[in-house]
């Protein structure tokens, strides 16, 4: 059996940690680096942060954050809005995010492989989509 994980999500705009509801409402919940470092302590195994307005502004998440969350705490993490190209996601693996994570190239473009990235594996997205694209052509 695998072992269980603690994987705690913050999302992230403006950059600070904010809380909603579906999707609405967002309420300052705090700054992103002393909570990254909270539940480090607290024992979070791993963190995500999406920055949840990145990809409608069209921008891609802010790296000074990024290094910041990298120099306080001892656990991976990954991020996530606007990362669009392959060097994007490189130079937030250089700012010291251990992984990424892209919605909208998946969406846009099936063939979108983040493999010469460097230390990102190719993403499973892509056989996801190509089921999806299956049924959907099956109910038609």
């Amino acid at each position: 059996m695998l072992a269980k994980r603690l994987v705690p999500c913050l999302d992230v705009k403006d950059g600070k940690v904010v809380k909603g509801v579906q999707f609405r409402n967002h309420e300052i919940v705090g700054d992103i680096v002393p909570l990254a470092a909270r539940y480090a302590e607290e024992g979070a195994d791993e963190l995500v942060f999406y920055d949840i307005t990145a990809s409608a502004h069209e921008r891609v998440v802010d790296k000074s954050w990024v290094s910041r969350v990298a120099e306080q705490i001892d656990i991976p993490f990954c991020v996530a809005g606007g990362i669009k190209t392959i060097s994007q996601a490189r130079e937030l693996l250089a700012f010291g995010a251990d992984k990424i994570s892209i919605n909208s190239p998946a969406l846009t473009d099936p063939e979108f492989d983040l493999a010469p990235a460097g230390r990102v594996r190719p993403p499973v997205y892509r056989d996801w989509h190509r089921l999806l694209f299956r049924c959907h052509q099956q109910q038609l």
